[in-house]
């Protein structure tokens, strides 16, 4: 050692401790020695000054050394303890040992000699105990800090075995796909989490397949598009990056997966594209809606005036009859497409959206009986006014219901549900228990002139996207064949530019 040793001796026999300072000095080592002859003095130095041993007599006049030792440890003062016993007690040794003493030795001359020794050993094994236990702290914070980064992520991290079995699920999969840890270890994603049209899943199940392949071929796969089904059955888009997991001999043993929501960004990217398409649409349908109108006026004059001669063969003038149910078809399309293009100025002010509500379901009351369907309407109390062009709303709710209607041919529910969007705004879901919406029209019923029924204009969903965009609004649309369709309006509570 190239400093000085502090010690502390708590010794009460003198000519055993005459034995230690000899052998101190004839070892020429660098010692300082403190002696105190009770427990109370022993605790006064140790609180007072700093020492690197304490030798500890196994009994003290005001106590055992057992007793002191482990009040020392209780108030937190920690030292290399070397604890003397009178004749070697094995018993009182290994008590002593559990209470942290280093090392114990007998009152004996040949102890007293090894002393020296005893001193280096300790104080050499107290400094790699206390490095070693200093590393185990920063290595169990190191681990707890990056566990807490991991599990409190916002992103859905989990760890899949080469199998696909689930080994890990963060708090952040939790919120994401609504499934709680317990209920998903051990099982497969496919069981759950993958969409539930059969296709659609033969389809994620191949995709799986070949990125697990390329994982155990040690690659990272990153940014990779996936549609997942939430518990409560809703569609989630992420953004998934997997990446190898190997063991301590390199073999890769597992996948990680990060999974960022990315369903809103997705929608937000087509409502960008939807919109640049019907300004594009809606400039060109306003040019070609003016260039019908006026000869498509003058058309319908013409043919008034034929039918309404006198002297006209019966099967003229039917054929004249549906001439104008064409023409009054076709002034319907381009009244369409000048709404379409350019919307009645809107006159918005605060109203109370069930009694808006109240009054479209009123008015379709005649169309949902002859229909044989049952209308319900689940409205939340107390929900705040919103500003809105009452008519303009009124009709999107209207078109809405009738195209609810028009899928339930054989009768059904159609169901109104209102409820709040704590603060946000005011949310209303129109439902059908009618044939639902195939998968591949999904993206396409807002596109202008895009329809599947015979005598639709393919305007109605397009003129209602507009309206709902122009009250700062939104719409989404969920839709399972055969089970019905959801449409839920997204009204801000904030009063929209006008």
């Amino acid at each position: 050692m190239d400093r000085e040793i502090r010690i502390l001796v708590a010794e009460e026999d003198p000519v055993f401790l005459k034995m230690v300072e000899d052998s101190l000095k004839e070892s020429g080592g660098l010692y300082h020695i403190e002696k105190v002859h009770s427990g109370e003095a022993c605790l006064k130095k140790l609180q007072c000054e700093k020492f690197d041993i304490l030798l500890l007599d196994h009994l003290l006049p005001d106590g055992k050394g057992l007793s002191w030792l482990q009040r020392f440890n209780a108030m937190g003062i920690g030292i290399p303890t070397i604890f003397v016993t009178a004749k070697g007690d094995p018993r009182m040794s290994i008590e002593a040992m559990k209470e942290g003493v280093f090392d114990y030795i007998n009152r004996s001359a040949e102890c007293a000699k090894a002393f020296p020794f005893v001193i280096n050993r300790v104080v050499e094994g107290y400094g790699l105990m206390v490095e070693k236990i200093k590393l185990q702290k920063e290595l169990i914070e190191t681990k707890n800090f990056l566990e807490s980064i991991i599990e409190k992520a916002g992103d859905a991290i989990s760890v899949v075995d080469l199998e696909g079995k689930i080994l890990y699920w963060n708090e952040g999969s939790e919120r994401i796909y609504g499934y709680r840890k317990e209920e998903v270890l051990e099982k497969k994603l496919a069981e759950f989490l993958y969409p539930r049209e059969e296709q659609l899943r033969a389809e994620e199940e191949r995709l799986m397949k070949k990125l697990l392949e390329r994982v155990e071929r040690g690659e990272v796969v990153p940014n990779v598009e996936a549609k997942r089904q939430a518990k409560d059955g809703k569609e989630i888009v992420t953004s998934m990056t997997i990446s190898p997991l190997r063991d301590a001999e390199g073999r890769i043993i597992a996948a990680s997966r990060i999974c960022k929501d990315i369903t809103h960004l997705k929608k937000t990217e087509e409502r960008l594209i939807q919109a640049e398409r019907l300004s594009c649409l809606g400039e060109l349908t306003a040019g070609v809606a003016h260039e019908l109108r006026n000869p498509l006026a003058g058309i319908k004059i013409n043919t008034q005036v034929l039918w309404r001669r006198k002297d006209l063969p019966e099967i003229e003038k039917k054929l004249l009859s549906s001439t104008l149910e064409g023409i009054e078809k076709i002034q319907k399309i381009v009244d369409d497409m000048l709404h379409f293009a350019k919307p009645r100025p809107s006159h918005f002010k605060g109203e109370e959206i069930n009694e808006v509500v109240e009054e479209s379901l009123a008015i379709l009351q005649g169309k949902l009986k002859k229909g044989n369907i049952t209308s319900v309407f689940e409205k939340r109390q107390r929900l705040p006014k919103v500003r809105i062009d009452v008519h303009q709303i009124q009709q999107v709710l209207i078109n809405l219901m009738l195209n609810a209607v028009q899928a339930m041919e054989k009768g059904g529910t159609l169901t109104v549900r209102t409820f709040s969007e704590d603060g946000a705004g005011v949310g209303i879901e129109v439902t059908d228990t009618g044939v639902g919406i195939p998968g591949p029209h999904l993206k396409r019923i807002f596109d202008p002139f895009f329809t599947t029924k015979s005598e639709g204009t393919g305007l109605g969903l397009s003129i209602t996207l507009k309206i709902l965009e122009n009250h700062g609004a939104t719409v989404d649309v969920v839709s399972q064949e055969g089970e019905g369709s959801t449409f839920t309006i997204h009204l801000p509570v904030n009063s929209p530019e006008t």
